[in-house]
């Protein structure tokens, strides 16, 4: 939804769940049977404090279980909140980070247990849509670590976020962590060449063979499984993205492959090997990286990304294929060099609406591929010789259907094409270049653009200027201006009571009671 009419709240994702209806976490069987078992006598000598410092570590480690009972906790953390340690259980109840519930007693329910659960700051906060719905509400950004304890899965969450950019990280070097703001309305782009993850069954990352099987089923499968992190492009990227930068392909979104060390996770990387926390970058990464040598290639042919493609984003790679063979199976591959065609079936990026240009490629298709026409030439009529061209137009209709479906297969237009956040790096490089070339003289500007054609000679350059609007109503009188009075207003001024600026200000406010006008006040 555009922000035009300031109606960008209404989105789904600044929307938050009211958690009235939310199912309510419990401990699991398989969950209170994993816990370790802590000793009271080991925790006996603590004092108060440090004993509520652990059971806070002990609800946050298992916050998705939700309350928990004093059983639980005794059993994780040796702390009995019953009898032995009540002192602690009152400071838990006045802990801002516990929440406190009261719950019949399973073996006597006419007795009220008091349970314990982990309180974050954001507690309507339990999954992706609710994390972006909450950084996309605080305008002026929300702490990265105010988030990360609402869930487990918080923390990998917010750096798909970051990844994909659809929210904006900064860093603050006095805390030493990120502040999340809201990403806004986002601008994409197609970069040039078809992304595919490749014929052959061999993991990119390690060089070594898979199995291969001639089985087309079972060969999907192994693709399937298949660790994917190099895709094969037609068009040397290198000119248009560099490394670090976001890139979404089959659907997901990743970084360009920066990594200098085999076998390491991003975190552990080298700090001038990691991606940055913006989507785009002005500058390339540290030189010294490329003299240590990354670890996947990235070249005219090779399009390295920082992790695996997950199942999702390969089955979509590959249904783009598979619709881009049955269009050229449909096409034949003829005449098709300009227009709709070389937009669909090119490997350079575009801009057009998917749908409008399906159904010229199917007009395109069908009058120049399998249903063109003939030149005219006698018949005899008299054989029967209409029925024959009445099946060539039927046929023709058929076929120019069927290329209009495989055009408007929603796989070609999403997935064929990586994309990028903001303008590409060498259309970029040429605006650097290329603006200090535009005068700053708005005359000589505009004979510039009247000597190339841009601009009819006379013709104005500018807007004209809105009309202001004349300060009368429908009738043509003169709109008045209403003043209201607050009920219970009162003069705070006593002390010009019975001035003569007192009695002006008297006056004044006499006269806003009767609609009148009294001027600004000199403002």
């Amino acid at each position: 939804m555009s922000n035009k009419y300031a109606f960008d709240f209404l989105r789904n994702e600044h929307t938050l769940s009211s958690g009235v209806d939310a199912p309510r976490p419990t401990l699991s069987t398989t969950t209170a049977a994993t816990i370790q078992t802590v000793s009271a006598e080991s925790v006996a000598h603590k004092p108060d404090l440090e004993k509520q410092a652990d059971i806070l570590r002990f609800l946050k480690a298992h916050r998705s279980s939700g309350y928990l009972p004093p059983s639980i906790i005794y059993r994780g953390t040796g702390i009995d909140l019953d009898e032995v340690d009540e002192s602690v259980a009152k400071l838990l109840e006045l802990n801002v980070k516990i929440s406190v519930e009261q719950v019949p007693d399973p073996e006597n329910p006419q007795i009220m247990l008091a349970t314990y659960a982990y309180q974050s700051k954001f507690n309507h906060v339990r999954d992706r849509a609710t994390l972006l719905a909450q950084i996309n509400r605080s305008k002026y950004g929300v702490d990265k670590k105010d988030l990360v304890d609402c869930y487990d899965e918080a923390l990998d969450h917010i750096k798909g976020l970051t990844t994909g950019g659809e929210c904006i990280a900064v860093n603050n070097s006095e805390d030493k962590t990120s502040i999340l703001f809201p990403r806004g309305e986002t601008f994409l782009v197609e970069l040039d060449g078809i992304v595919n993850m490749g014929d052959n069954a061999t993991n990119n990352e390690t060089g070594t063979h898979q199995p291969y099987s001639s089985d087309p089923a079972v060969q999907q499968v192994l693709m399937r499984k298949r660790r994917v992190v190099v895709l094969e492009t037609d068009v040397d990227p290198q000119k248009q993205i560099r490394r670090g930068e976001a890139i979404c392909v089959g659907g997901e979104w990743f970084r360009i492959s920066s990594a200098v060390r085999a076998g390491a996770p991003l975190e552990e990387q080298p700090q001038r090997a990691q991606a940055p926390n913006t989507v785009t970058s002005l500058t390339g990464l540290s030189k010294r990286n490329a003299l240590d040598g990354y670890v996947r290639p990235f070249n005219e042919k090779a399009l390295p990304v920082d992790g695996p493609l997950s199942a999702a984003a390969k089955e979509n790679l590959e249904k783009a294929k598979e619709a881009r063979k049955l269009l050229h199976k449909l096409v034949g591959g003829r005449g098709h060099s300009i227009g709709a065609a070389s937009q669909i079936l090119s490997n350079l990026a575009h801009s057009s609406n998917p749908t409008s240009l399906a159904a010229s490629f199917a007009s395109s298709s069908s009058g120049q591929g399998m249903g063109h026409r003939k030149r005219p030439t006698a018949r005899d009529h008299s054989k029967g010789g209409g029925g024959s061209n009445a099946m060539t137009l039927e046929q023709a209709r058929r076929d120019a259907k069927a290329v209009q479906e495989a055009a408007s297969d929603p796989n070609v237009p999403l997935y064929t094409h990586a994309r990028r956040h903001g303008v590409s790096k060498d259309v970029r490089e040429m605006y650097l270049k290329t603006r200090d070339l535009v005068k700053k003289d708005e005359k000589e500007l505009y004979h510039i653009l009247v000597q190339h054609k841009l601009l009819e000679p006379g013709e104005a350059w500018r807007r004209p200027k809105l009309a202001k609007k004349a300060d009368v109503d429908n009738d043509g009188k003169k709109k008045k201006r209403r003043y209201y009075e607050r009920k219970n207003q009162r003069m705070t001024n006593t002390h010009l009571v019975g001035t003569e600026v007192g009695a002006l200000l008297a006056d004044a406010a006499e006269k806003q009671k009767l609609g009148k006008s009294v001027g600004d006040g000199g403002m």
